[in-house]
């Protein structure tokens, strides 16, 4: 879509043209909010600027990314007791 005053293109998120300022109109707000529910139900994530121009969609393993959050936090805790443990015998 672009913009009625300026002829912009205006931004995939958001109601306001990013070079003059004005506001959708309301056809083109009603578009932006079909657009983005559609995108809401595919779940599509871009994170990477090459991720936006690929031409099939990334899997990726979430699960994975959770595992090694359990993984760093369970090493943070044992760190902590050994170095709590350490201080101890130093100080007897």
């Amino acid at each position: 879509m672009y913009c009625k005053k300026c002829g912009a293109a205006l931004p995939s998120q958001g109601f306001i043209c990013r070079s003059c300022g004005a506001m959708m109109s309301s056809e083109q707000i009603k578009r932006q909010k079909e657009f983005m529910k559609n995108k809401e139900k595919e779940k599509i994530e871009i994170n990477l600027l090459s991720d936006r121009f690929r031409t099939e969609p990334i899997k990726r393993d979430y699960q994975k990314h959770n595992e090694n959050k359990y993984l760093g936090a369970v090493l943070i805790i044992l760190i902590v007791i050994i170095l709590i443990v350490l201080a101890i015998l130093k100080v007897m």
